[in-house]
């Protein structure tokens, strides 16, 4: 599991290698496993020198056979581990390190639980190939009865000395050990799938005149950001300033709008440039100044929500409280504003499209942000539903004091929401400035 979750994010040299080490047990004959782990702990070997003070060898004993099944079975395990791990919406990751939360954390709360179901199949294909191990173990351990003598072996040398009945006692008690653990761990999953509330369909709550007021910590708001970012294709190069007042990133796909939300969130680093946030700096390429996402207090709304689909919204909500707070006042308090009461214990499946955007917005606003960073919050929502939620929304933003960076393809949804709007064109500024000045007088054609 470890091997896995390491190399789902390792980028450095030698990965084809190092893959095909770990994958090798699989596809070379056992014999030679066994050889090549009898060079290896033998006595002669590395690891059999170093034994040798302590008057212990790992050839010909129990733990020998272990560790030859070990080495036999772990690509399946590591393979299985790695589909799972790789099967996870990296958005989930992401947005996890903009509320705060480490490495570690992101592991045990997250990744573990969400491959979960793919760890234990996993776990149960590689023990019953451990279980029938034979040449490696031959190798390494011998055929010690009572001692080193495993299953397989018992079988083969059964045979050869005629025993049929104790060779076929000792092949059905394998297969239905096997098998049994196969058929154990699937009746486990349909009955774990089986057992989750079904999805229901609700009518989007019908929206109160006012918003409640959410307490937020008051900041002296301000981003300043100066960038470049060169990809293959595409060159990004913007500076701007902005305040407290909500700022609209417009432009046709591909002109750079996620990519700045993704810079000054620290998922993307620029290549050159600085990135200050209420005089905190965020990214300073000439000071080598790079601090990590869990620490700029980033409140990021994903395109698809991205809510913990193991977790309840009661539990979304509360991941990236502060411990400074009491997280079920403050989880109580999100509920009511973004009237959601009564749907704490439901998880994101149960849902509309609505309330998990809802419920993604509740969740960036509780982890107290410096910076709101909104990408295209609305598009997945129909026309009725975005109406309504833009009008909360707005009424949200106002009460908000960090500094908003609003992204989205729709000019009405950018003049309704935002004062100040930036224009992009692949990938540079074509116009800054207040909303009116832009609709009114653009400074170009392609802006207009």
């Amino acid at each position: 599991i470890s091997a896995a979750y390491w190399m789902l994010g390792y980028r450095g040299k030698g990965k084809s290698l190092i893959e095909g080490i770990f994958v090798a047990p699989l596809i070379l004959p056992p014999t030679v496993v066994g050889f090549l782990l009898l060079m290896f702990f033998g006595k002669n070997g590395p690891v059999g020198k170093l034994l040798e003070p302590f008057n212990t060898t790992i050839v010909f004993t129990w733990y020998g056979a272990a560790i030859a099944a070990t080495v036999v079975s772990f690509p399946l395990m590591y393979k299985t581990a790695l589909g799972a791990f790789a099967q996870i919406d990296a958005n989930l990751l992401r947005v996890a390190r903009t509320l705060g939360a480490k490495e570690l954390t992101i592991f045990w709360r997250i990744s573990l639980p969400l491959a979960f179901p793919g760890i234990l199949a996993g776990t149960t294909l590689a023990f019953a190939r451990a279980l029938g191990e034979f040449g490696a173990t031959l190798m390494l351990a011998g055929n010690i009865p009572g001692q080193t003598q495993t299953i397989p072996m018992a079988i083969y040398f059964a045979v050869e000395a005629g025993a049929m009945n104790e060779a076929w006692f000792w092949s059905i008690a394998i297969m239905i050990i096997s098998l049994s653990g196969i058929i154990i761990t699937n009746f486990w999953q349909e009955l774990n799938y089986k057992s989750q509330p079904s999805k229901i369909t609700t009518k989007p709550i019908e929206l109160e005149n006012k918003s409640q007021s959410l307490l937020f910590d008051s900041y002296t708001s301000g981003l300043c950001l100066d960038i470049e970012k060169r990809l293959a294709n595409f060159h990004l190069q913007v500076a701007f300033n902005t305040d407290d007042q909500p700022l609209g990133l417009l432009g046709t796909s591909g002109a750079g709008k996620s990519m700045i939300l993704r810079c000054i969130a620290g998922i993307e680093t620029p290549n050159k440039g600085r990135i200050i946030l209420n005089d905190r700096v965020l990214f300073d390429s000439e000071k080598k100044i790079n601090i990590p996402i869990y620490q700029r207090r980033i409140g990021f709304l994903f395109q698809n929500y991205a809510l913990f689909p193991h977790m309840t919204v009661a539990e979304n909500i509360a991941f990236g409280i502060p411990k400074s707070v009491n997280v079920k006042q403050e989880v109580e308090k999100q509920l009511i504003a973004m009237h959601l009461q009564g749907f704490g214990d439901r998880y994101p499946h149960q849902l509309s499209g609505g309330q998990q955007q809802r419920v993604a917005l509740a969740r960036a606003l509780a982890s107290k942000p410096e910076a709101l960073l909104l990408d295209e919050p609305f598009s997945a929502l129909d026309t009725h539903l975005r109406s309504q939620l833009e009008q909360q929304v707005t009424e949200i933003l106002d009460n908000y004091s960090g500094v908003t960076l609003f992204v989205t393809h729709n000019m009405e949804e950018a003049y309704r929401l935002c004062p100040n709007l930036l224009v992009l064109e692949h990938g540079k500024e074509a116009h800054h400035g207040s909303k009116y000045e832009i609709f009114q007088h653009p400074a170009s054609v392609n802006v207009a």
